[in-house]
């Protein structure tokens, strides 16, 4: 037994076996329905009792929450189960009180998404929306673009998903797909890239980089989705400039283009990559550092380029992830069994193979072995989004409805770019 995962227990997918002719027989419903109502009323019962401070952020905090109330509240199998949108409005003014009163650098958080305001403004928006009410939409939108002027200097140093520029793509992306206004204009989005690309080409320049493309965080090359090269490159490939008539000059898509193929090849033989480009061995299953993160970039890759290269990259990551991915971190979706079970639900989506959904759906039924609940560890902020039972909610339901199912903020099947000109 490995000091990092459990030995999956679970038999692989067998067509003579597990081969039904619906969604349905591979999955056990009673058992997710059941898990998301418990993990509901945990949440509910334990939000704002834990130990440590409250936090505002879409990451660890209570705008996490009010997302997962959201979604629950477009899930067509769930959303009369609680009253989703109440609860929703709930959490995210408790978030806004949070970081009303937060003592953070107003210029880090307003372009911050994941763990900042930029993803309170945005969630708040969302759900004033949901809720009716366009103008307080319409003042919550216009706190999300106050991190624009942020992104596009380039003194600000964060590039990533968390704190960085990429995260406020991913944020931009995402409110152009579920408003139908698609507020965030293209210019918008194409001056930010403009950006991340120049500082990309600079840092990689100065390191001696095999890649075209390369940033720093915490003073470390790191290459997983939450602090590294790999979600960059993924918010890079969602960008205009991979659209029809993009305009893009073939030196940006070529270098993007190059860092994606070089970063592939890094992949080892179990489908794993490193956490750092230089001077680690260190191999993680996680969303935040390995092929559980990294898996999104190759996806996206696939169905831009149409490279079969790259969905051979997808099945290495998805079978390590079936191998190693059972993990004792908990259940969250950052470095949890619900985040490596989501990497299936992506390969069902991106193959239709039914190999995958059964394998998410075991993933799913380990939540509530007794091996699982009685060692894995319980995170520190055990009902947020992205270390706690929000997330595991999350997956739970896309798990319902597979055929829509996304990695919170990490949807590689939407046009999502397409704002207003």
């Amino acid at each position: 037994m490995s000091s990092r995962h459990f030995d999956n227990p679970f038999e692989d997918y067998d067509a003579s076996k597990h081969g039904g002719t619906d969604e349905t027989t591979l999955l056990d419903k009673p058992l997710i329905l059941k898990l998301v109502k418990d993990y509901v009323e945990r949440i509910l019962a334990g939000s704002g009792k834990s130990d440590y401070k409250l936090r505002a952020d879409l990451y660890v905090g209570e705008a996490g929450i009010a997302y997962m109330f959201e979604k629950l509240s477009r899930s067509t199998q769930l959303k009369d189960l609680f009253p989703c949108l109440e609860h929703a409005h709930h959490f995210i003014q408790r978030a806004k009180e949070i970081a009303a009163a937060s003592s953070k650098s107003s210029r880090t958080s307003r372009v911050a998404f994941l763990c900042g305001n930029a993803g309170v403004a945005a969630v708040s928006a969302v759900i004033a929306h949901d809720l009716g009410e366009q103008d307080e939409a319409d003042r919550e939108l216009h706190r999300f673009r106050e991190g624009y002027s942020v992104a596009v200097s380039g003194g600000y140093d964060a590039d990533e998903i968390l704190v960085g520029r990429a995260g406020y793509l991913s944020g931009a992306f995402w409110l152009n797909q579920v408003l139908p206004a698609k507020p965030i204009k293209r210019a918008e989005i194409e001056a930010v890239c403009t950006v991340l690309l120049k500082r990309g080409r600079e840092y990689a320049k100065v390191r001696r980089c095999a890649v075209p493309l390369m940033y720093e965080y915490h003073e470390s090359d790191y290459l997983g989705a939450a602090h590294g090269l790999c979600s960059i490159l993924h918010m890079l490939l969602e960008s205009p400039w991979f659209g029809e008539g993009s305009g893009a000059s073939e030196t940006k898509l070529a270098d993007i283009r190059g860092s994606v193929e070089a970063f592939l090849q890094i992949q080892d033989e179990d489908g794993n990559f490193p956490t750092r480009l230089v001077g680690s061995d260190k191999k993680l299953i996680h969303w935040c550092h390995g092929c559980s993160g990294a898996i999104y970039l190759l996806a996206k890759a696939y169905l831009v380029f149409k490279e079969e290269k790259y969905l051979a990259g997808c099945r290495k990551c998805a079978d390590s992830i079936w191998r190693h991915g059972l993990l004792y971190k908990g259940p969250g979706i950052c470095h949890g069994v619900a985040g490596n079970g989501y990497a299936f639900l992506l390969m069902y989506r991106l193959t239709g193979e039914k190999r995958y959904l059964y394998r998410a759906g075991r993933f799913a039924e380990f939540l509530s072995a007794g091996c699982f609940v009685a060692n894995a560890r319980t995170p520190d902020r055990p009902f947020s989004l992205y270390e706690g039972l929000a997330g595991t909610v999350c997956f739970l339901a896309d798990l319902l409805e597979p055929s829509q199912a996304s990695f919170p903020f990490m949807d590689v099947f939407g046009v999502k770019y397409a704002g207003n000109e």
